[in-house]
């Protein structure tokens, strides 16, 4: 037998059907990684209240442009009433210390569902389970009814199986952020499985992976992607200084699941964006946006991160040359980067040609009156094949991600006698 309880909660003013509402971050990504990626998706985003749902827990159906979310009333904010009381009886059923039902403890039903303690925990808040009354503090840990623990269980079993967009993300080396967006434009295969009240999230089967990734994970004879080193949303680049008042020096970079954030040198901090532009008040010091060059071929570089000239050069080719101009792959230990060939001012105070010289491995550099002159290694010609040999080597180098050229050199490179 369950104890009914009459649980008096004090809650802001219930928003209405048009009103303009903004989410809130209510957990963080350790806590609950896939409410924070679910919430993550419409941050920043205004919304507007298309439906209200009262039963069984106060929640509202609400589009942010095309999409549409379900977010309980704490999720959300309009940015005047966060304070404004009014009171409600919340009416649920839970267990208490007096009722005779078998339980897990918390950790053993982190352990069945395969999730965090914490998501255990958010499950509770959620009334996905219920969690057993325990005012006197009797037990260490917190526990849950058994039945509704194996029916969780249950549910989960009979969903598809895969990998989380958060797993995928690290294999690809990218952020998930940048995997919902794929999901959502259809360049990763992912099916939908329910998750909470009314929400889902994403499974990516095995074979839908293997898929993503020979189109989407860059190869190291490829050039790089843009996504590796420039994160279009908040339009910083990796390694991009940025400054404030209080903090001379910041830096763009990503953090172990490969999310742009701010390290702060001084006090050898990482810092989320959104850290960076509200409590820190940072700002970009140059304009990393040029015009883009002719396509004339690249030049190839490739600088360690210990040296003392790579800072400055990054700050010169970004503020000089812009990511339009530039391409950028980070290495364990350097980075290699990929420059438009061309011509653009060399005026430097911190270094000189001979100082970022001996990092050139593809290509020619000079330095002429005040210019940089970049040229690529590469010359355009054109010969002719038979049709049917043509259509073989394309079809060769689209299975290998690569272009025709590419793969003709790096056959030829293979076959030195020829060189």
């Amino acid at each position: 037998m369950n104890k009914l309880n009459h649980e008096i909660k004090t809650q802001s003013e219930s928003y209405e059907v048009g009103e303009t509402v903004f989410v809130r971050l209510t957990c963080t990504e350790e806590d609950d990684p896939e409410s924070f990626y679910y919430y993550k998706q419409f941050e920043k985003k205004e919304g507007v209240i298309v439906e209200v749902i009262e039963h069984p827990r106060l929640q509202y159906r609400v589009k942010f442009g095309q999409a549409e979310a379900v977010l309980y009333h704490e999720e959300l904010t309009n940015g005047k009433q966060l304070d404004v009381p009014i009171t409600g009886t919340d009416y649920h059923q839970e267990g208490w210390e007096g009722d005779k039902v078998e339980w897990y403890t918390q950790k053993e039903a982190a352990n069945l569902l395969g999730v965090s303690k914490a998501t255990v925990y958010h499950y509770g808040k959620q009334k996905k389970i219920i969690k057993i009354l325990d005012p006197h503090r009797l037990h260490k840990e917190a526990r849950y009814q058994k039945a509704e623990v194996d029916r969780l269980v249950y549910e989960k079993q009979s969903l598809p199986t895969g990998m989380s967009p958060n797993e995928v993300a690290k294999k690809l080396g990218v952020s998930v952020q940048s995997v919902y967006k794929y999901i959502q434009d259809g360049l990763i295969k992912a099916e939908a499985v329910p998750y909470g009240d009314e929400r889902i999230t994403y499974v990516i089967s095995e074979t839908a992976y293997q898929e993503a990734e020979k189109s989407l994970k860059p190869s190291e004879i490829q050039r790089p992607k843009k996504y590796e080193y420039y994160d279009a949303k908040n339009e910083i680049a990796l390694y991009q200084r940025f400054h404030s008042p209080k903090i001379p020096e910041a830096r763009v970079i990503r953090n172990k699941e490969n999310v742009f954030g701010f390290y702060l040198p001084n006090i050898q901090k990482w810092l989320t964006y959104e850290e960076g532009m509200k409590i820190y008040t940072l700002k970009p010091s140059y304009s990393i946006h040029q015009p883009p060059l002719d396509n004339k071929g690249y030049v190839e570089l490739q600088v360690s991160k210990n040296e003392v000239v790579f800072y400055p050069f990054m700050d010169y080719l970004y503020e000089i040359w812009g990511v339009e101009n530039i391409r950028l792959r980070e290495q364990r230990e350097t980075v290699l980067l990929y420059i438009k060939a061309g011509e653009k001012p060399l005026k430097s105070e911190v270094f000189g040609i001979a100082d970022i010289f001996p990092y050139l491995i593809n290509g020619e550099m000079r330095h002429e009156e005040g210019i940089l002159l970049l040229r690529s290694p590469y010359r355009k010609t054109s010969f002719e094949l038979p049709n049917e040999l043509l259509e073989k080597i394309s079809a060769l180098a689209k299975q290998e991600g690569i272009s025709i050229s590419k793969w003709v050199e790096n056959k030829l490179s293979l076959n030195t006698k020829y060189l």
